[in-house]
């Protein structure tokens, strides 16, 4: 009898094993399962929920895991779904261990551990290492059995999967708990089962635990305890519709019944019988179903004997034809075996065949290796020579080229000193100039040389001068700026009218001076898209040139166009126009055709920051000549409507 207790717990211990996160109410769950399948369209998710299903009614209805589990392996292999045909196979394997039908089983736990370890599912591999742990179990290997289980508890504990951990503690449990040299390892075990069980709070879980703890207590003779829990058990399992626990905890309270002198104990072996026909377990009930059948024929109760005896013989078809499968399978694996013999004795004849071959060949081989050892050498050392040749050349035209850039870069520098130092003389001519305009002022008004209206006029041209001489600074600076590393351009949009008219009115002395008129040609709401000192800085320069050369009672004209993406700004002006030698160098610094360009002292330099600037604004500047006379500065920048 304890013996048979334990292969009832082992056999609990494997099915709880397949799917250990099931979720309460079974018929709830299939229903639900069921319902998804039409509407889904993945072909993976399809055999995840087939598997899944299969899993559900391990618990509850053999025939329909059986079917499922089936399913789900076919279209698993179909599309090489690897992780998908490892948990098929694993619920096959439990499938025929509830037939029972072991050595298939076995069969396939080691078929779906091959797929587990291709797919990497670490899961499935710790699941299949236990089912197959319990295996050897069964069939009396007990060292190889708490090795597979001691894997398996090694791979949970890494993965941190504390609710299959803890069922690999029960198993180890039930496998060991008979054994006195590890009764309290296995006391120990189950301990930490049951607190990570009672932490998880998974149905199935807490039912296996309840049945170990019971067997626990019955082992302790605490026997009134024992039946409590396995009622406990048997209530819950008949309420969510687990038939295969509702069958082995009647078969647990039959046993403890029947041991301890009870009445009742054979009403409850009838019931196990039911929860197996119902559930599809009669496989496993052989012993119970003859034990029933002899009981009723001596009370001389032929229909319930009746009874018992077709379930009987309908448990010996059913292990017939699982026979019978199994035997399939075996021819299917002897024929592998023999082909492998096959492929191995035509391997052998032909290593035979090439052997002697090699024997005739072999001065002929070395012959042939000593020649090829010759040329080899004597390409070698050609390789050897053409490679010095090269690298010669290589480094030959490495230094011509270092040289030209030293050459080069040495004329970068020459020209980027000559530009510092005119940049320089510009800045100190800018600012003599109104410093000496105000001694004179100071001088004349300190000798009463000057009357109070000339000293009036006179300070308020110096005053412009220094604002202009100001301005040019602070934008020199601004450009300066720009040369910095740390320079981020941050476009804007502003309205070009507005822009030029702040302009103007920065040079309508020097517009008064000449009689020059101002016509601003722009479509009205135009808008440009830059940074707002830059482009006023290219406007002053541009007006200041045009006016510049600009004869007296001249007009200077404004206009704007979009073209492609762009706002095009032109600067038209009446003046002698621009040297055809010095044009295409005009917005460019060259220290030898610097002094020629058309625009006075500093100009030059200030047409060179106004090219930088419409370069920074991702924009385009150039000048040229007018076909009637004069000269047109342009610049275009790309547009933004407000």
């Amino acid at each position: 009898m304890m013996i048979l207790r334990r292969y009832m717990l082992l056999h609990m211990c494997w099915l709880l094993f397949v799917f250990p996160t099931l979720l309460h109410g079974q018929h709830k769950e299939i229903g639900r399962l069921k319902s998804q399948l039409p509407h889904i369209g993945d072909s993976v998710t399809y055999v995840d929920a087939l598997n899944r299903l299969a899993a559900v009614y391990q618990a509850c209805q053999l025939d329909s895991c059986g079917r499922y589990a089936s399913i789900a392996r076919d279209m698993a292999v179909r599309i090489g779904y690897h992780a998908g045909k490892a948990r098929a196979l694993r619920n096959l394997g439990n499938y025929y261990t509830l037939r029972p039908h072991r050595y298939l089983s076995y069969l396939f736990y080691n078929d779906a551990l091959e797929e587990s370890r291709k797919a990497g599912d670490s899961v499935n591999v710790s699941q299949v290492l236990m089912n197959i742990g319990i295996y050897h179990y069964f069939t009396g290997k007990q060292a190889s059995a708490n090795d597979y289980v001691a894997q398996s508890l090694k791979l949970t504990r890494e993965l941190k999967e504390d609710s299959l951990h803890a069922l690999g503690l029960g198993n180890y449990y039930a496998i060991n708990y008979t054994d006195s040299s590890a009764r309290a390892a296995a006391t120990k075990a189950l301990q930490e089962a049951i607190i990570l069980a009672e932490q998880y709070r998974d149905i199935r879980e807490l039912l296996y635990i309840r049945l170990l703890l019971a067997n626990e207590d019955y082992v302790a003779e605490r026997f009134d305890a024992a039946k409590q829990r396995v009622r406990q058990v048997l209530d819950t399992a008949i309420r969510d519709g687990f038939e295969y626990y509702a069958m082995r905890a009647s078969m647990e309270l039959s046993e403890y019944k029947s041991r301890l002198g009870e009445p009742d104990s054979l009403v409850f072996l009838q019931d196990a019988v039911t929860h197996g026909v119902a559930g599809g377990y009669v496989g496993l009930l052989l012993p119970q179903v003859t034990q029933l059948y002899h009981y009723f024929q001596q009370q001389k109760d032929t229909l319930q004997a009746a009874r018992y005896s077709r379930i009987a013989l309908n448990i010996m078809q059913q292990q017939q034809d699982d026979m019978q499968q199994g035997e399939m399978d075996y021819i299917a694996y002897s024929l592998q075996d023999q082909t492998l013999d096959s492929l191995k004795m035509q391997s052998d004849l032909q290593k035979t065949a090439l052997q002697k071959t090699r024997l005739a060949q072999r001065y002929w081989q070395y012959l042939f290796i000593f020649v090829v050892a010759i040329i080899m050498l004597l390409m070698v050392l050609t390789w050897f020579l053409i490679r010095s040749y090269r690298s010669s050349r290589l480094r030959s035209m490495r230094l011509a080229r270092v040289k030209t850039e030293i050459a080069a870069a040495n004329e970068v520098l020459k020209k980027n000193d000559d530009f510092k130092n005119k940049l320089i003389s510009l800045i100190a001519h800018d600012f003599r100039t109104p410093l000496h305009n105000i001694i004179d002022i100071t001088g004349f008004v300190n000798e009463d040389i000057l009357t109070p209206e000339d000293a009036t006029g006179m300070v308020m041209e110096v005053e412009q001068t220094a604002t202009a001489t100001l301005t040019v600074f602070e934008e020199i600076l601004s450009w300066m700026r720009t040369q910095l590393s740390g320079f981020v351009y941050r476009p804007h949009s502003f309205v070009l009218t507005d822009m030029l008219e702040v302009a103007a009115r920065n040079v309508q002395h020097l517009l008064r001076e000449k009689n020059i008129r101002l016509e601003l040609r722009i479509p009205p709401g135009l808008t440009v898209q830059g940074d707002f000192e830059m482009l006023q800085f290219v406007h002053r320069n541009f007006l200041h040139n045009a006016i510049k050369f600009s004869p007296e009672n001249g007009m200077i004209t404004i206009m704007a166009l979009r073209k492609n993406g762009y706002v095009e700004v032109f600067f038209r002006d009446q003046g002698p126009g621009i040297d055809p030698v010095v044009l295409p160098g005009l917005f460019t610094y060259d220290s030898e055709s610097y002094a020629h360009k058309r625009t006075g002292k500093g100009a030059g330099l200030a047409l060179i920051i106004c090219r930088d600037f419409i370069d920074k604004m991702n924009g385009d500047a150039g000048a040229v000549n007018n076909d009637k006379g004069g000269s047109t500065f342009f610049y275009r920048v790309p547009e933004i409507d407000v």
